[in-house]
């Protein structure tokens, strides 16, 4: 028999639950037990009452009152429903299996702690041996004075991988000015690139510097540079030839000390062919050059992330945030990910907003949608090849040699990476679940990482 709680000091509302509860619920005189649900009268007891009792229980606020403003200040003290009388026994039963199932999930949570103070030099987070790999190559990067081009999806994180590398380099410290491509109009882009001199157009009242004097000594961050227009092109080449250029309107020329990165999501290669970006420029750009892999191609990074959008956002939630529940994680572990990253944390930034508990479950994960995991064999085949013909594909058009051995180290770094983050690093429980010998598991990671 589950028991509830019943707050109230009108007579007649213990009676009017009691006919609208489903069987298996029987009324307790106090909230002694973990999680016990509180049916909390609003009408006649103390509103501020409910945060404190909801910081350990279920608080379900009754109310006879059709205001909003009544309903807003139950959620404000940690509510978890608001539910109108007359009550409704179809309304009352699905709200107690919710509560139950809620109750039922929380039992297996994760806690979150702060993460250990890290350096301030780099901020990528992950433990796969693909971003790990791309941290040794940034690090690398960051050690010379040549533009680097930081190619991937949107919402991989280019920006604070440009970040990283400014601040690695010797230029930390100094100017990092952000130059977003595709978003500045193309007749306002020049003006902000070059800056310009009063009365060189109409609206130029005053002398304006431009971003790339702004970023003297620093580093240029062209972020979207895919999407600069052909006008420009010409004009940006030969600033990173000379490192000089013109303010609109000035015969003086200006010479600055800048390191260029740029970061695009679209395929200059292609862009080139088709005539809509300068070959010349490309090659400027891309002297050296990184690509940050999207979120399903290295998804053994999904749980170190989770707990690092958890840790970032806690202190917006309405109340303090202990932990995550294994089926929210599970869930976040078989999405896809298409706004990688950003989408990522977004997801948690709004699951820790919508949270009516101390723990993030997945009834805030309700817009990503029921997404079962394949159980069937040839669901997991067809999976699995609609994952590999693509790259299969590609590979054998651009004629590439040891296609087999590629394909089979991709697809041996996918699954080892992700059943050592299931079983957080225990090698030996990895190596039983996947029925090799833990040798042969170390052995393996040896030879990928």
């Amino acid at each position: 028999m589950r028991k509830i709680v019943l707050l109230t000091k009108d007579g007649s509302l213990k009676k009017e639950v009691s006919s609208a509860l489903p069987g298996g619920y029987s009324f307790s005189g106090s909230a002694s037990g973990p999680r016990t649900i509180v049916f909390f009268d609003i009408d006649t007891m103390r509103a501020g009452d409910i945060r404190e009792m909801s910081r350990k229980h279920f608080v379900v606020t009754v109310t006879k009152q059709k205001r909003t403003d009544q309903v807003m200040e139950a959620a404000t003290f940690g509510a978890y429903e608001t539910i109108h009388r007359p009550l409704r026994k179809e309304i009352l039963g699905r709200l107690l299996d919710e509560l139950h199932d809620m109750g039922e999930e929380i039992k297996t949570f994760i806690a979150v702690t702060p993460p250990p103070p890290a350096a301030t030099t780099c901020a990528i987070v992950g433990h796969s041996s693909v971003i790990m790999d791309t941290c040794k190559k940034l690090a690398r990067l960051s050690q010379v004075e040549a533009p680097v081009l930081i190619t991937g999806e949107t919402g991989t994180g280019k920006e604070l991988v440009a970040e990283s590398i400014a601040q690695l380099s010797s230029r930390f410290g100094k100017p990092f000015v952000v130059v977003n491509c595709a978003a500045v109009p193309e007749t306002l882009l020049e003006s902000e690139l070059f800056g310009f001199e009063k009365g060189s157009f109409t609206g130029a009242v005053a002398a304006k510097e431009g971003i790339l004097k702004i970023a003297d000594e620093g580093c240029v961050f062209f972020d979207e540079v895919g999407e600069l227009p052909l006008s420009l092109q010409g004009k940006l080449l030969r600033f990173l030839q000379t490192l000089t250029f013109y303010p609109l309107g000035s015969t003086r020329e200006i010479q600055v000390n800048v390191r260029v990165i740029s970061a695009t999501n679209r395929d200059l290669s292609a862009m080139v062919r088709e005539g809509r970006f300068r070959e010349d420029l490309f090659h400027r750009l891309s002297v050296t050059s990184i690509h940050i892999p999207p979120l399903r191609e290295r998804k053994g990074d999904i749980l170190p992330l989770i707990h690092f959008f958890v840790n970032r956002y806690r202190n917006t939630a309405p109340r303090p945030i202990k932990g995550i529940t294994k089926a929210f994680q599970k869930k976040l572990l078989f999405h896809d990910w298409p706004g990688n990253i950003r989408e990522l944390g977004n997801i948690i930034r709004s699951a820790i907003a919508l949270s009516k508990t101390e723990y993030l479950t997945t009834h805030e994960l309700k817009e990503l949608g029921d997404r079962p995991e394949p159980r069937e064999k040839a669901a997991f085949s067809g999976g699995l090849s609609s994952a590999l013909i693509p790259s299969l594909k590609e590979a054998i058009e651009k004629k590439d040699r040891d296609i087999y051995e590629s394909i089979h180290r991709e697809v041996d770094k996918t699954i080892l990476d992700y059943v050592l983050t299931y079983t957080r690093e225990n090698q030996s429980r990895a190596a039983r679940l996947l029925g090799i010998n833990r040798l042969t598991l170390r052995k393996k990671l040896g030879l990928l990482r």
